[in-house]
């Protein structure tokens, strides 16, 4: 014969064992789940910007006429980067002169993450930071019209990501491509 009072439930010492055991499962898997969040952080930049480009060129295409891509601090003209890296982009059909663009701003993204440093390879730095693609879609420099090729770099400053850094590469011929780099955290 059953009891009446029969209660069904958890101990405590059940409870302080799943609880020990949630908390050393915690502890184990946690620095796992912050470099997940910075890798998908450094891919989602890179990819936005490798959109960015594609949109860009074929806006060009499209329009039949020059069209950057190019630093902006704003989110209206271009212009130069500070030292820490870019602090947004903007693609706007090209005006007479860099910072003097013409139209209405296509598309314009804003940084907001102050983990992830934008810089541009050598050559992009020398071309002022501007990408501009002509009316084939073919990536030139501004003033001198020659063959621009060169990369972004998108990278987290942190030794414990594999791969922390990824080049969005673009040749003059308007192809792009991703790709990943470990630089053991420095991002200079």
């Amino acid at each position: 014969m059953k009891s009446a009072h029969q209660v069904h439930g958890v101990t405590l010492i059940e409870l302080l064992v799943a609880i020990v055991v949630l908390s050393i499962g915690i502890i184990v898997a946690g620095p796992g789940f912050s470099t997940i969040g910075g890798s998908s952080k450094l891919e989602s930049q890179s990819r936005e910007i490798q959109n960015a480009l594609v949109f860009a060129r074929t806006e060009a295409i499209r329009l039949n006429q020059n069209v950057v891509f190019c630093h902006s601090s704003d989110s209206q003209v271009c212009s130069a980067p500070p030292t820490s890296g870019w602090s947004g982009w903007l693609i706007r059909a090209a005006g007479a002169a860099i910072g003097a663009e013409t139209g209405p701003v296509l598309r314009a993204q804003p940084f907001t993450s102050t983990t992830v440093t934008i810089s541009s390879g050598e050559v992009l730095t020398t071309a002022q930071h501007v990408i501009r693609f002509n009316s084939q879609g073919l990536i030139r420099e501004f003033g001198n019209n020659t063959p621009l090729s060169d990369m972004i770099r998108i990278c987290i400053a942190d030794r414990s990501l594999d791969p922390n850094m990824y080049e969005v590469r673009f040749s003059s011929g308007g192809r792009l491509q991703q790709v990943t780099q470990n630089t053991d955290g420095d991002c200079s």
